[in-house]
């Protein structure tokens, strides 16, 4: 192979009884955007974190520029030019950007030339196309900003090669074809740049070639002409036979749903005040409803309300004026557990900081927000953990969460499979309500079509689905109705008939519907 700056012979690793790589091998060309592919727990993640150091492999070799290299640490990996961007942020959210950036710089903060280093870093932004606000707390930035951040501080390094691990799992549209944009400024200069993702089209559209990972094994590499998207779903999946759409969605069964039935979830001039520490607005004078038998979408670029929106039922406190309503009782003033006593199912955005007891096992995970149900106690007001670890099971086998067993600690889990388990954590209590932000983010295709499957599951038997997302086509493709937000407002509510993504987008940014 011409130009080759990477190559990898052999990898393999092994978790305990865990086969995590299978003898993979793994090539790229300098200058390009090479994708990795793979379902949940196909390997990507481990395989990158060899390469950057972060584990040690088994057995296997890896070749940089034609020489046999050994990576022992992520400083071995920055030394021989590799950067690591991780799914999950590694920012310090106190600091500001360039103190984020310098992190790591080998010199005690108060000994760098601040001013000169903010010049530095802000002429490197401006060179890649990055607008990037220097001087604010990361921890009030969005995603595709910390993301941005975390690049800024992966160049400073020097490196020539570039992971990106899942980097689109948090950003919006707008977001990604910046990032895109950026990424091929990087790579016309001769930076090379590894893409792991599970979104097909994002492939098809950003990377020049691609590598297909299953079950820890390598199943194929594709040039850019060769990659279709049927031909990259067969390699991903190959026992399953999953029909998709253009956008490279799966193709659902809508069913029957019943008549609309009457409002089961009611929004009343609600205003809010945002998070304590983020800026921007909360919710202004938002009403609507959710009927019976309804999946009803929200679109909202981040930061106009749609994590208000999303938090509204959890987190009442934050309500100003108005009131919200479940079967016509106000939920004002109750607590979480008593939320979720009235039938509300959640499913947070960051699965990480939100959604999970990050040391406990799955076992213990499956508990959260159950804590009230009878079914997992014994007579005496102890938990059952027997009943408990076969509903654990359950979900385990529903959802295909790759795991040895259901004590391992959740946090040993990929991302996509730690979303698997809070969506049947979610999904296992039949709910009256069910409250969803970003379901669908960082799971595989295999997984978004049984996830697409639960939810009009959940619409046909009468369930009411409030589903708060960024992703215009996921939202097109299964709700009854799509409200907007824009600066906390509602902008616009659509029928399904009138589902038209250039109107919706721009009712997202404020613009007539």
């Amino acid at each position: 192979m011409e130009n080759l700056l990477l190559e990898v012979r052999g990898v393999h690793k092994q978790f305990g009884a865990v086969t995590a790589l299978d003898n993979v091998n793994f090539q790229v060309q300098r200058g390009s955007i090479h994708g990795l592919l793979g379902e949940n727990g196909a390997g990507k993640t481990t395989l990158m974190n060899i390469l950057y150091g972060l584990y040690a492999p088994d057995s296997g070799e890896i070749f940089l520029e034609g020489k046999k290299i050994n990576i022992k640490s992520p400083a071995d990996g920055i030394a021989h030019g590799i950067g690591m961007v991780h799914q999950v942020s590694t920012l310090v959210g106190e600091f500001n950007a360039v103190e984020n950036i310098l992190l790591g710089s080998g010199k005690a903060r108060w000994k760098l030339p601040l001013s000169e280093e903010r010049e530095r870093i802000l002429t490197l932004a401006r060179d890649i196309g990055f607008d990037v606000p220097l001087d604010r707390k990361v921890k009030e930035l969005s995603a595709g900003l910390k993301q941005k951040i975390e690049i800024l501080r992966a160049l400073r390094r020097g490196i020539n090669l570039l992971i990106l691990d899942e980097p689109t799992t948090s950003l919006v549209e707008s977001e990604f074809r910046s990032l895109l944009q950026s990424l091929k400024k990087l790579t016309g200069r001769g930076m090379t740049v590894i893409f792991i993702t599970h979104k097909i089209k994002e492939v098809l559209e950003a990377c020049d070639s691609a590598t297909v990972l299953r079950h820890g094994q390598f199943q194929g590499r594709l040039e850019k002409d060769q990659m279709t998207m049927e031909g990259l779903v067969k390699l991903m999946f190959m026992e399953k036979n999953i029909a998709v759409t253009e956008n490279a969605l799966p193709i659902i069964n809508l069913g029957t749903s019943p008549a609309f039935g009457e409002p089961i979830l009611e929004l009343r001039n609600v205003t809010t005040r945002p998070a304590a520490g983020k800026k921007g607005r909360g919710l202004r004078d938002v009403s609507f409803s959710v009927r019976r038998g309804e999946i009803v979408g929200v679109a909202a670029i981040s930061g106009n309300g749609e994590k208000d929106m999303a938090e509204l039922l959890f987190k009442s406190s934050r309500i100003q004026s108005g009131d919200v309503l479940v079967e016509g009782k106000s939920i004002l003033h109750k607590s979480t557990l008593e939320v979720f006593a009235m039938g509300i199912s959640y499913t947070p955005e960051d699965r990480i900081q939100e959604g999970i007891l990050n040391d406990g096992s799955l076992v213990e995970n499956l508990l959260l927000g159950h804590q009230g149900e009878s079914r997992f106690y014994s007579p005496l007001g102890t938990i059952n953990w027997k009943t408990l670890r076969d509903s654990t099971q359950e979900a385990i086998r529903e959802f295909s969460v790759a795991t040895p067993d259901t004590e391992l600690q959740i946090r040993r889990l990929s991302g996509g499979n730690i979303q698997k388990v809070i969506l049947g954590r979610a999904f296992a209590s039949q709910p009256k309500v069910l409250v969803t932000h970003n379901p669908t983010s960082g799971v595989d295709i295999a997984t978004v079509e049984f996830i697409f499957n639960k939810l009009v599951q959940i619409r046909n038997a009468g369930g009411a689905i409030l589903w708060i997302h960024e992703d215009l086509d996921e939202l097109m493709l299964l709700c009854d109705r799509i409200a907007t937000l824009h600066e906390g407002q509602l902008t616009g509510i659509f029928e399904r008939k009138d589902f038209d993504k250039y109107r919706l987008g721009l009712a997202m940014i404020g613009g007539a519907a």
